[in-house]
């Protein structure tokens, strides 16, 4: 690495520390006071939070301060809020709340952050080289999206999009066993990061470093492994029943689009807008704000569930994605197709929410570091995430928001939307079957990363 370069590195993540470091008083989004219950009670009961035993299973009543209600998390989430219930008893026995609470309940994303960065940085200069890498640190770490998502609002994001991306590296780097332990505590984590897979599994059957037989067996050992660790407290207390339940819950949420600025947040604005016409007229119809539109009304009113035509949209893009892609043999390819695969999830699928699309950011960013032709692709989906949060709850501080919807006539967030549907077309051919590279994962020192 260049003296200038690496002098640029000091000074970018210096500035990233510090942007983080100021953001982190922010209150964040109106999820973070859950958080901040699950920690309490996990805290004291983490094992039990989903509920225990019963039949039917119980369902687990999380209570603290004004707040009452039960969490569809999967557990590893469930089990870092609660090492942060730990940490802020030990500094404040009655659990109170205040700017303290509120950082500590940041602090895992913000590792989460840090971990990733490093192990670029380090581990990832084999793999990319140290330009490249470089790169990959500061396009994460300097990111408006990333410091959006956690140190101003404070989503849970990140401790899922770590070990997903990092998991791309290991099956990439001839490491199929931590790939996979990586991949379970991604899900394990949020269940989003399943979008993840068929991306993983190319890179096994793609890489050259172990047998794809054996690969793929050593990932689903490693996977089983790690997930046989992270459930296991929940086994022995007797809450399996009641945390599949819960999980099980994940898609029940009744929104077309929960300020997800996707194909169904246009069909928001257009069915409320329609409705409205009667009675407000065209102009006012359909200049209004948009408002979340359940999918049990839209259903009353005479349109088809939205839930299975997204399904069979995000599969068939997915399998698309990956048709393309299946000569390929190269990492920056393969964590492209993970991006665009978690994209074509958030265009398409109902119920998603204005965060959903974080995961891409990271996997994207591998890919634009291995794969320069990426890096236009990267930052419009980095732009477009933290545009879409930005518009719903600004920087997380009271009056952070400063753009009216209402300046471009029609709702702003409806013209992103459609920009954001844009985007994802554009990069539906950004795979090529007819490619087959040797990539970066082919420079990799002899025996350096591969197992014994």
């Amino acid at each position: 690495m260049s003296p200038v370069l690496r002098r640029r590195l000091v000074l970018g993540l210096v500035a990233g520390a510090l942007l983080r470091a100021a953001l982190l008083p922010a209150a964040g989004t109106p999820d973070v006071p859950t958080w901040k219950a699950w920690a309490f009670v996990g805290s004291t009961d983490v094992t039990g939070i989903y509920g225990v035993g019963g039949s039917p299973p119980e369902r687990g009543v999380i209570r603290w301060r004004d707040i009452e209600g039960t969490t569809e998390y999967p557990p590893l989430a469930l089990y870092e809020l609660a090492a942060v219930g730990w940490l802020h008893r030990a500094i404040d026995p009655a659990f109170g709340d205040g700017v303290t609470l509120t950082a500590l309940i940041k602090l895992p994303g913000l590792l989460a952050e840090l971990v990733l960065v490093v192990v670029v940085l380090t581990w990832g200069r084999r793999v990319l080289g140290g330009t490249a890498a470089a790169w990959m640190a500061l396009a994460v770490w300097l990111n408006p999206a990333v410091i959006l998502n956690g140190a101003a609002l404070g989503y849970l994001d990140a401790q899922m999009a770590m070990p997903a991306v990092l998991g791309l590296f290991a099956v990439a780097a001839g490491w199929p066993a931590l790939g996979g332990a990586l991949a379970a505590a991604a899900v394990l984590t949020k269940a989003q990061a399943v979008f993840v897979g068929p991306a993983l599994l190319l890179a096994l059957a793609r890489q050259s470093r172990v047998p794809a037989g054996r690969a793929l067996g050593r990932f689903v050992t490693g996977g089983l492994a790690a997930a046989s660790v992270i459930l296991l407290p929940i086994v022995v207390r007797g809450a399996w029943p009641n945390m599949t339940q819960a999980i099980g819950r994940l898609a029940a949420h009744d929104m077309l689009s929960g300020y997800g600025l996707n194909v169904w947040w246009i069909v928001t604005w257009f069915v409320r807008s329609s409705y409205g016409v009667a009675e407000l007229g065209w102009w006012e119809a359909f200049t209004l704000p948009v408002r979340i539109l359940g999918i049990e009304r839209f259903m009353e009113v005479g349109y088809p569930n939205p839930k299975p035509i997204g399904a069979a949209v995000v599969l068939g893009g997915i399998a698309w994605l990956v048709w393309r892609a299946r000569r390929t043999v190269g990492l920056g390819d393969w964590a492209f197709v993970a991006g665009w695969s978690v994209f074509t999830y958030f265009v398409f699928s109902a119920q998603v929410h204005e965060n959903h699309l974080y995961l891409a950011v990271p996997l994207l960013a591998l890919a634009a570091a291995a794969e320069p032709r990426f890096r236009a692709l990267f930052w419009a989906v980095s732009i477009a995430t933290a545009v879409n949060m930005y518009l719903f709850y600004g920087l997380g501080f009271a009056g952070s928001l400063v753009v009216g919807h209402h300046w471009t006539l029609v709702d702003l967030t409806v013209l992103a939307a459609g920009v954001n549907v844009a985007i994802w077309g554009t990069g539906l051919f950004s795979t090529d079957s007819a490619r087959s590279v040797p990539g970066l994962v082919g420079h990799l020192p002899a025996g350096g990363l591969a197992p014994k």
